[in-house]
């Protein structure tokens, strides 16, 4: 995926021309939406890498097989440091 194909949208999150999105809900939680379904992502703060974590590792959701490789796509243009663990 390019960047290109990625923006920023009014709530702080990044929406995809493929039809996915991730909206930040608070500090502490993303949700990912890929088409109706959608899911909800704990986030974390590292000292030790001045950066949110966002553990997408912990996902039970039925849309984890893309979930990691989009979220590392989303995290390059979320406001903010995050890595994803």
């Amino acid at each position: 995926m390019t960047d290109s194909e990625l923006m920023r949208i009014s709530d702080g999150g990044v929406e995809s021309s493929e039809g996915w999105a991730v909206h930040v809900l608070n500090p502490d939680v993303l949700e990912y939406c890929s088409g109706p379904a959608a899911c909800i992502v704990n986030i974390g703060y590292s000292a030790a890498q001045r950066a949110r974590q966002i553990y997408a590792t912990e996902s039970s959701s039925d849309l984890f097989p893309m979930l990691r490789e989009h979220l590392q796509s989303a995290s390059r243009l979320l406001e903010g440091r995050y890595v994803v663990v």
